[in-house]
């Protein structure tokens, strides 16, 4: 990927810094929440935020229910008509008021229509309208509501359990007593909450189990709708009439979703994951008590909700077992990226006698570390890129503040490579002979055939195992076994169905695949806990100092510029497992550390291996697949077609109001200030007495552009000089003086001011001053207490407004192998497994995390300034930032607007010449209200 670097951006005397343009902006539910009223369903920026979500997502596909089956759910065995089924669902009627009445009748109807199932395929439903089933999840229940789906349906051959949980269930349906009440008959913005019902009850299913898709089911009236979600949209039958047509589709639809081609139970289901079995569970016990791990207990509170997963590394190409067993993060959004953080160790067990056992060679106890899983978009350079390329420029003995990648890569890219191979063999079979057998019926897999497609996606489990061989070149390996699938399903393919769909119907369409998601996962060797986790204010600070050298070593060694600094993605070092790799590399630990590069950014250095070279063709618009295979390069920007992510709150002021700004290393340090900011107002007594959620709302604004830039002025410049935290002078000491340098950085309408953009050196200085000071209180963190009992807040991430969607510029989809999870217990029934390749022995060790030893920087105290503003209306002149520059004016008592200044301060910034909607984000009546509000809220501190 390449990325502009204007001239100015490399003058050291202010800043260093790489241009990225910004991204436009997508609003989407909040995942972030500032207080519990965030969490409520009635919550009106809740409901906008969902509708915005889903609008454009739902896509009806299929001309027949048939198609829509037969397409979606691939099946190993054939499915037949059986049974007496047509009148199975006589007792039902539809119509106003019926609702709850007839949940029991469809109850009796759909387990007529399995009960010629085999018992072990045998589905079981249950009427589940009263039975609230809360977020998957215990850690993170109070910042999501619950549901409560009216029908649930068992896995195959399982019961449902008592009471129910979401453990349990495969699939949902939702029922309304009025074919009027479809909702994909009519704007799906306008008629949120029933879509929204089904979408809520899929995003559950999928984080619950791992799933790729989620299926649901969906009446109305009469009428019936199967739908498939996944993170990037929503596939929606066309309708039939449940007496009619209906037994024999639903039948089939059920017969299909119980008979899967790969991995086990039911179609959606992720083949490189298990569930954890009692065995697996004690294992990990055992681990944990063995590395002598604080508070290991009750990090395995929820084990029972982990799982085995298969963490395909593309430096190696083979994949390694991990077992999850604690949740950190988990972005609770579904058309996402839907990011999910565990605590994990590997499986080093081995295979003996049919089943896994622990390596008696291996000596030392497993240590724990960070995986972390989500589905990026293809318009995005892989997270592991970025780790690569950090480790590639970086020295060992110089890193400091940074996570370290153990392994990882995209498997999503694997399968897309895969799957291209087999259908370029299966045309050259057709071009050769004019017969070969197409894809939907490829011969059913042979479990006792180690080569075959049956075994191309289940783990051996084992580095060990006799069956592992090495691949000589990972990132070119293709399996010999055609790929199994009609489509991929690490990387989403639905898009790509809508495309070819609407190209068949003759429709002029653009090609939507750049709107697809891969499927990735990563190992981090260092292992954390939150920031919201610190044990005394010394340490945060601490932390996040670490971090921002972290930053300036990215920058300024690898030239990644990480550009999503949030309270999520700063972790705090586990201090005991740092001091052992400390005494093991003789290198200083540091105390916190910056992970999660899903939305930086590098420049592009051609001279390195490990960077793509950009083709210089574009996508094919007549490409059947359509994608690419390789990085492809076409004369749009690849910017307006990314969704602009980042975490909202935190985000710099110019990004949130000057449209078109170049992302900068600057606009990531003042992140760093909101962040310390939002950590000390929630969990501190900042003052006596005080919670800090009027505050915190006061300053961190959701969704208005404009209005969360201006809160977030209005404290730097009227209140925030004043702000102290009770008790604590050397944070408060911090705190001033990261506001003066943040306040010289924005951009100023003062005459004869001159702005200072912040830069690493003035930041760590200020932060290194405050660590040295005596003074630090012991044990100062106090829980938030805005959730009802919920401590630990604001990990994730918030996600604004809509963008303009398109074909991206580039594409990364080089394929590697991968593998699954391992078939270590026999099924208790037949299951077709697909198993991904064999693949090389132990992966090569990872070095621990490393220090950094620079000098520091003399602290130095700056001289506090008289602040002023200015009230700027639309004719206001403009500076090359896009900024409105006035004369000065002091905030009391100013009542005229001041005359636009025609000097241009040497500081201007070309690359950002548009102007901001400054009539909106400016009213000058507006800020002083805001500030004399939160000069009432922080009156009366230390």
């Amino acid at each position: 990927m390449s990325i502009s670097t204007c001239s100015y951006c490399n003058s050291a005397t202010y800043y260093s810094g790489m241009a990225t343009t910004g991204t436009p902006r997508r609003n989407k539910s909040q995942h972030v929440v500032l207080c519990a009223s965030d969490t409520k369903k009635t919550n009106p920026a809740a409901k906008d935020a969902w509708a915005s979500e889903l609008g454009g997502r739902i896509q009806n596909y299929g001309d027949t229910v048939d198609k829509f089956i037969d397409t979606l759910l691939p099946c190993s065995t054939p499915y037949t008509s059986a049974g007496n089924i047509q009148n199975a669902f006589k007792a039902y009627t539809a119509g106003p008021g019926r609702e709850m009445l007839e949940y029991d009748n469809l109850v009796a109807g759909l387990s007529k229509l399995v009960k010629p199932f085999p018992a072990q395929t045998r589905l079981q439903f249950a009427n589940t309208f009263k039975q609230q089933l809360k977020f998957p999840f215990d850690g993170f229940v109070k910042q999501h509501h619950s549901t409560a789906p009216d029908i649930s349906v068992s896995f195959p051959g399982e019961s449902l359990g008592e009471p129910s949980s979401w453990q349990y269930i495969s699939t949902v349906i939702e029922s309304k007593s009025e074919g009027n009440q479809d909702p994909f008959d009519r704007d799906g913005k306008a008629h949120t909450d029933t879509i929204e019902q089904l979408a809520k009850n899929a995003r559950n299913l999928m984080l619950t189990h791992g799933l790729l898709a989620a299926f649901v089911v969906g009446i109305y009236g009469n009428f019936v709708r199967l739908a498939r979600f996944d993170h990037t949209c929503a596939l929606v039958s066309v309708p039939f009439n449940i007496k009619k047509d209906g037994p024999r589709l639903l039948q089939k639809f059920y017969w299909h979703f119980t008979h899967p081609v790969v991995g086990a139970h039911i179609v959606g289901n992720d083949p490189t994951v298990m569930k954890l079995s009692s065995d697996d569970q004690a294992w990990v016990k055992s681990e944990l008590q063995r590395a002598q791990l604080l508070h290991w207990q009750g990090h395995v509170a929820e084990i029972s909700k982990g799982r085995r997963v298969e963490v395909y590394d593309e430096k190696t190409g083979r994949c390694i077992p991990y077992i999850l067993y604690q949740v950190l993060d988990v972005n609770g959004r579904l058309f996402s990226r839907a990011t999910m953080v565990w605590r994990a160790i590997e499986d080093t067990r081995i295979w003996k006698n049919g089943q896994l056992e622990p390596d008696p060679s291996r000596t030392a106890p497993v240590e724990p570390q960070i995986m972390k899983e989500a589905w990026r978009q293809l318009v995005r350079t892989a997270e592991a890129k970025f780790y690569q390329k950090l480790q590639a420029k970086i020295k060992k003995d110089e890193w400091y503040g940074l996570a370290t990648m153990v392994c990882g890569g995209d498997l999503g890219e694997f399968e897309l490579r895969w799957w291209k191979d087999t259908e370029s063999r299966r045309k050259d079979t057709l071009g050769s002979s004019g017969d070969a057998e197409p894809a939907e019926h490829a011969q059913e897999p042979d479990p006792s055939n180690p080569g075959s497609a049956s075994r191309l996606f289940s783990s051996i489990g084992s580095a060990t195992s006799p069956s592992v061989s090495s691949v000589d070149s990972p990132g070119d390996y293709v399996p010999n076994a055609e790929f199994p699938l009609p489509h991929p399903q690490h990387q989403t393919y639905s898009w790509r169905l809508v495309f070819e769909e609407r190209k068949e119907k003759g429709e002029e369409t653009e090609e939507l695949w750049h709107r697809e998601r891969s499927h990735m996962r990563i190992v981090i060797d260092d292992v954390g806990r939150p920031l919201t986790e610190f044990t005394s204010t010394h340490e945060l600070v601490c932390a996040v100092r670490d971090a921002i050298r972290g930053h300036q070593l990215a920058w300024q060694k690898a030239k990644v510029m990480h550009r999503d600094i949030s309270v999520g993605n700063i972790l705090i070092a586990d201090q005991l497992y740092a001091k052992k790799h400390a005494k093991k590399s003789r290198k200083k630990a540091f105390t916190g550390f910056l992970h999660d590069y899903d939305y930086s950014a590098m420049d592009s250095d051609t001279s390195e291996e490990e960077e793509d070279a950009p083709s210089s063709s574009a996508p094919s618009s007549g490409s059947s697949e359509g994608c690419p295979t390789e990085t492809a390069t076409a004369p749009d920007d690849p910017s307006k077609f990314k969704e602009r992510t980042g975490t909202y709150y935190f985000m710099a002021c110019e990004l949130l109001d000057v449209p078109g700004i170049i992302h900068n290393t600057y606009h990531d340090l003042e992140s760093f200030y909101w962040v310390l900011l939002w950590v000390v107002i929630r969990h501190t007594a900042y003052r006596k007495g005080a919670d800090g959620k009027e505050l915190c709302k006061k300053i961190f604004k959701f969704g208005d552009d404009s209005a969360s830039a201006d809160a977030k002025r209005g404290w730097v410049d009227q209140r925030a000089p004043t702000f102290s935290v009770f008790r604590n002078k050397p944070l408060s000491h911090l705190l001033a003086n990261f506001n003066e340098l943040v306040l010289d950085h924005l951009p100023t309408r003062r005459k004869n001011q001159v702005q200072v953009p912040l830069n690493y050196e003035s930041v760590l200085r200020v932060f290194d001053e405050a660590i040295a000071m005596p003074g630090w209180p012991q044990d100062d963190w106090q829980p938030c207490k805005w959730f009802d009992g919920l401590h630990r807040t604001g990990i994730a991430d918030v996600y604004p407004k809509p963008e303009e969607e398109g074909k991206p510029l580039a594409v990364i989809t080089a394929p590697f192998p991968g593998k699954a999870a391992a078939a270590r217990r026999p099924p208790t029934r037949k299951v077709h497994f697909g198993v991904l390749p064999p693949f090389p022995g132990l992966h090569p060790g990872v070095a621990a995390p490393r220090t950094y030893h620079g000098q520091f920087l003399e602290p130095v105290r700056k001289s506090p300034k008289k602040r002023s503003y200015a009230f700027v209306e639309k004719e206001s002149e403009l500076d090359s930032r896009g900024t409105a520059r006035t004369s000065q004016g002091h905030s009391r008592g100013h009542s005229k607007r001041p005359k636009t200044s025609q000097r241009m301060g040497p500081a201007t910034r070309s690359q950002s010449q548009m102007a901001m909607e400054s009539s909106e984000s400016l009213r000058r009546s507006a800020r002083i209200q805001a500030a004399t509000e939160v000069r009432m809220l922080t009156s009366g501190g230390a």
